[in-house]
């Protein structure tokens, strides 16, 4: 049900981690129905797919993965239907109100649950009257998305020394600028996860005038991109990166041009990534003159960043990379 539901996002992310991969596609696909929650149908057409071995395949991120069962309609039922109906039920003094030798009034879940047995039929209805109750239930009930051990036995380790040596590999200027830009992605895509998914690459705004070299989508709920909307009143819906293989420093029109991507529903932080910075100093007084001015905020990642990062990173914990860009945007915003 949820993937038909949600079929054409995951046809979308498909196609995009296709392109982003150079995986090839079969045009022109029977996409199978899917709702449109705009129009409140069931919809079809023909579209893009990845075939393999005659399989239509759908990609699903693994940020909203989980082998946790958390989020069912049992627990739904027991924990916070059940709880609710009680409540109604002491507050109406209804039959179902009971009175222990003390005084005290209770009622029993089992007896609720003889009088609303638990069936989707009845959930449905009960929903549709308290939608709140299930507002509550999603909002206290935390589902981690999986890791990446959980997924593939692989060697973090390993891994972030490979993206560390392909990085020195790589020289600066115009010509090797493509996998420079193609190998930070892949940097930033394993750092930052949960935090940051979906990576799109240059992603087209302003009818195809403009675009932004990766997007990000934020899908934090705690830490710095938790913090940059709830607490530093910044739009971060998603987060923009561009990437400068320059053998010099970026300077100003470097950064209006990210801060020229920034917009209220887009987002208003991004990242720029370049290879060295000589006067950290006067950058970060050039990203102060944006943030000050309401142009957004703009964080500075250089190689040796990367590599620092990289070589602290593991599975388990992100709190050096937490803190360390902290540090980077609190000599920004704080002024």
């Amino acid at each position: 049900m949820t993937t038909n539901i949600i079929r054409r996002h995951l046809i979308n992310y498909t196609i995009n981690q296709c392109r982003l991969h150079s995986i090839p596609l079969v045009d022109g696909i029977a996409s199978g129905m899917y709702w449109n929650p705009q129009y409140l149908r069931w919809e079809a057409e023909h579209l893009p797919h990845l075939v393999i071995n005659h399989q239509k395949i759908l990609l699903v991120p693994k940020a909203i993965v989980s082998f946790k069962k958390e989020y069912t309609a049992q627990k739904y039922y027991q924990h916070f239907v059940l709880n609710f109906l009680q409540n109604e039920h002491l507050r109406l003094n209804s039959a179902l109100v009971q009175q222990r030798a003390n005084g005290v009034k209770y009622v029993t879940k089992k007896s609720i649950a003889e009088r609303n047995p638990y069936s989707k039929d009845f959930l449905i209805e009960f929903t549709r009257l308290h939608p709140e109750v299930l507002e509550s239930f999603k909002e206290r009930t935390t589902v981690q998305p999986v890791t990446n051990l959980e997924i593939a036995d692989i060697d973090l380790g390993t891994i972030c020394q490979n993206l560390i040596h392909s990085l020195r590999q790589i020289p600066t200027g115009r010509d090797d600028a493509d996998r420079y830009h193609k190998l930070v992605k892949a940097i930033l895509e394993l750092i930052f996860y949960p935090m940051l998914i979906n990576p799109v690459l240059e992603n087209e705004i302003h009818q195809g005038r403009k675009r932004i070299d990766i997007t990000f989508d934020n899908a934090a709920q705690e830490g710095l991109f938790f913090r940059f909307a709830n607490n530093m009143n910044l739009p971060s819906a998603y987060i923009m990166i561009e990437c400068k293989n320059y053998s010099s420093d970026p300077v100003n029109p470097e950064l209006d041009q990210l801060s020229g991507r920034f917009s209220i529903n887009r987002g208003k932080v991004g990242f720029l990534l370049c290879r060295n910075i000589g006067n950290l100093n006067l950058f970060i007084e050039r990203c102060r003159d944006t943030y000050r001015d309401d142009r957004g905020l703009i964080i500075p990642i250089t190689d040796r960043d990367l590599v620092d990062i990289l070589d602290n990173y593991d599975n388990w914990n992100s709190d050096f990379i937490e803190h360390k860009l902290s540090n980077i945007v609190r000599r920004i915003a704080i002024f």
